[in-house]
């Protein structure tokens, strides 16, 4: 009777999800990420953080799409957000919000795609709240 309550917990089996075979090899993982330098004012990694928001959000179908991002090293978050319609050259503006420990500001810039990615220019940090 005591056999009968044990379940598989008696019979030594593994949990399969423990279980390594080396049949499948792991892939790296590449993400798009656009390129432009970060602007004055916001760190390298909270830019990292920002900009695959932003390629999220220009990718996204539905029009004006917000994009969350948060860097858990710093603390830092915000939102990426497109701007209009993409226009005639391929582009479209966007803004990034930042709340840091400096506050709360925002970035604003131009998103152009070609067949290299997404290039941002026009990039600048714009006033506080």
């Amino acid at each position: 009777m005591a056999l009968s309550l044990a379940g598989c917990a008696g019979t030594g089996l593994r949990d399969d999800d423990a279980l390594v075979t080396g049949s499948i090899k792991p892939l790296p993982v590449s993400l798009p990420v656009s390129q432009g330098a970060a602007p004055a004012g916001i760190s390298a990694g909270d830019w990292i953080q920002a900009r695959l928001a932003l390629d999220q959000a220009l990718a996204a179908k539905e029009a004006g799409a917000s994009i969350p991002w948060d860097n858990k090293a710093s603390g830092a978050h915000g939102t990426a957000t497109p701007l209009g319609a993409v226009k005639d050259n391929k582009c479209r503006d966007f803004r990034i919000g930042v709340v840091d420990k400096l506050g709360e500001h925002w970035i604003q810039g131009e998103a152009c795609t070609d067949a290299g990615g997404t290039i941002l220019s026009q990039v600048r940090l714009l006033g506080q709240a």
